[in-house]
């Protein structure tokens, strides 16, 4: 058997390998309630894809995040493929980005390096994990591996279509993920760079512009820019003030003032409190990004720990997103579980020292490599990090990491027919800094991940299935998670609002005492004091549940549940008075309902009481 024909079967194995890895983790995410109950960014995504396939168009205008990523939802979901299908679909785009990768690797860098990729892409933990979840970050993943392609292509072609794909691959990269725009400045550096003519470089220039400014131009019409102050979305400020604040711990999104979760609307509403007026999104987005510069000038010491921390993390192992965690994975899956241990190891540290040693060898993938790197780490580092923000960068890593194992199995061998590679020692020792920053990282995640944060991820696991089972309707598997996440962490926030609301039909004492022992953790949670509301409501009680709500709105503007339910209390506050013959009570009941978001039956039920009021006096 030939070297070549050797070559070939190992790809295919190493294809074959990847490919059922992904179909057993369908399976067993399937076992998981969260696989058709989906959650928080999930939720979101889905949400949206209903709304655009059933022609309603987009639930927001303009964009609070970058929409072609929805939008891709939406028109697959024309096809009616259904929660599960999408899933599929978001499998099949990241094996997509595998065979690129691997061709991109055999045409530029030889079989070996290929087959390296293949191993390192297809047997990679995370990239395993994040594919048939509904995140956007695998259409980042498969649009800068496409602007890498195009780079590449454009070194051997006259100006042209290789320009203009690496212009539209940023521009629709951008429209899945803003920061992405920070990439194109660094296409326009490296193409004017290129050893070419002045007339040349600005004929690449404008195929290049070509590509990237028409889908930003629609967006931001789309957008109502300039009036709208927004471009492509406006979610930057918002997202630098929840990873800068006195809260934030350099990768949860923390919304301070809003408890353990927060929603859009609390954001909206916290900005028109500071402004005291209502405010367009763009100056909602600049309001919150002054917020995060004044923190940051007023506590310089508070927020150089927190971008040490922030820097940390970067460099450490990729960590889970909201659906499950390792124990949960074990008990199905034992090999993901291990496989998520090694996966950004096993791609970051070869790939950062095959960067310092300079590598790779083809200078053109070597600078776009490293440059795009830079950039995409450096334009979420300021915000907070989390594990699928930093997913993109893998793929990235994967071709430097494959070519320093070519490297190093031709020396182990000692082939004297191997490619000359000799870096100097300013590369070497670069290598060794590199070294040392992973090894840091690597202390920074065991002395971070003690044993209590280790249970309260477990605990939050727990929760995030209880409410899937909940939403499911299967009342019975909620409860039993909800107590082994109490079991795991007893100070876990908001669990026990969802055990309450469990016992607030049979057993309500027992679901007061719940919230009241939430209030005693937080008492500044509102939607303990909206549940607590809800049970007074429940019981009679509409005074003390009319007090309950506005005790939660004036700790959370924003809670819409709590502005509804004052609603529909105050409508029924105004029938009991209007029945009594208390117009006046009635009307001011009617003016309070009307200024709550509540426009249920309750509210013309009341009007048609004053209306026609049979009794009053």
């Amino acid at each position: 058997m030939t070297t070549e024909t050797r070559q070939r079967w190992i790809a295919a194995l190493l294809i074959l390998v990847a490919v059922l890895l992904r179909v057993d983790w369908h399976l067993a995410f399937r076992e998981l309630p969260l696989y058709f109950s989906p959650a928080i960014d999930e939720a979101l995504h889905w949400d949206w894809a209903q709304s655009l396939a059933a022609g309603d168009g987009s639930p927001e205008r303009p964009y609070f995040r970058a929409p072609l990523y929805p939008w891709w939802l939406g028109l697959l979901q024309r096809g009616e493929l259904g929660l599960a299908g999408l899933r599929w679909a978001g499998t099949l785009l990241g094996l997509g980005s595998l065979l690129l990768m691997a061709w991109m690797g055999a045409r530029w860098l030889g079989r070996g390096a290929a087959l390296w990729l293949l191993a390192l892409g297809g047997l990679s933990g995370a990239w395993i994990y994040y594919e048939p979840q509904l995140l956007l970050e695998h259409q980042v993943l498969f649009l800068l591996l496409t602007a890498t392609l195009a780079w590449l292509w454009l070194q051997e072609r006259p100006p042209g279509v290789a320009d203009a794909g690496l212009g539209l691959s940023l521009a629709l990269a951008a429209l899945t993920r803003p920061n992405a725009l920070l990439l194109a400045p660094l296409a326009v550096f490296l193409l004017w760079r290129m050893a070419e003519p002045a007339g040349r470089r600005v004929r690449r220039l404008a195929w290049w512009c070509a590509g990237w400014l028409p889908p930003l131009i629609l967006v931001a019409v789309l957008n109502g820019w300039p009036g709208s102050g927004v471009l492509v979305a406006s979610q930057g400020g918002v997202n630098l003030w929840i990873g800068n604040n006195p809260q934030a711990d350099g990768r949860s999104a923390v919304l301070p003032g809003t408890g353990h979760a927060w929603e859009r609307a609390d954001a909206r509403a916290r900005a028109e409190r500071l402004a005291g007026r209502t405010l367009t999104a763009g100056e909602e987005d600049r309001l919150f990004q002054r917020e995060a510069r004044r923190w940051m000038l007023e506590q310089p010491a508070a927020a150089a720990r927190l971008t040490l921390r922030k820097l940390g993390w970067l460099l450490g192992p990729v960590e889970l997103g909201n659906n499950t965690s390792p124990p949960v994975l074990a008990a199905r899956r034992s090999w993901l579980a291990g496989l998520l241990a090694l996966s950004w190891w096993s791609l970051a540290l070869p790939g950062l020292l095959g960067l310092a040693l300079g590598l790779p060898r083809n200078p053109a993938l070597r600078h776009w490599l490293l440059g795009a790197l830079l950039l995409y780490a450096g334009s979420f580092l300021p915000f907070f990090i989390a594990g699928r923000f930093r997913l993109p960068l893998l793929p990235l890593l994967a071709f430097p990491a494959a070519e320093l194992l070519v490297c190093l199995g031709h020396w182990l061998s000692r082939n004297s027919a191997a490619p000359h590679w000799r870096p100097g020692r300013a590369r070497l020792a670069l290598a060794g800094l590199a070294l040392l920053a992973l090894g840091a990282a690597a202390v920074f995640e065991a002395r971070a991940m003690d044993a209590n944060q280790t249970r309260s991820q477990a605990g939050w696991q727990h929760f995030q299935l209880g409410n899937a089972w909940l939403r499911l309707g299967a009342k019975d598997s909620a409860r039993v998670a909800y107590e082994r996440a109490l079991a795991a962490w007893p100070a876990l926030p908001e669990v026990r609002l969802n055990l309450g609301l469990l016992a607030r039909a049979q057993r309500p004492a027992r679901a007061e005492s719940l919230f009241r022992a939430e209030l005693s953790l937080d008492p500044r949670s509102a939607k303990a004091w909206n549940n607590l509301g809800t049970l007074h409501q429940g019981l009679g009680n509409l005074s003390g549940a009319r007090e309950c709500y506005q005790e939660a709105l004036r700790l959370r503007p924003g809670l819409q549940d709590a502005a509804w339910n004052l609603g529909l209390v105050e409508c029924q506050l105004g029938l009991a008075a209007a029945a009594r013959g208390q117009r006046a009570a009635a009307e001011q009941a009617w003016r309070a309902a009307w200024a709550t978001p509540y426009r249920g039956r309750g509210l013309s039920q009341l009007r048609q009481a004053l209306d026609e009021p049979p009794g009053l006096h």
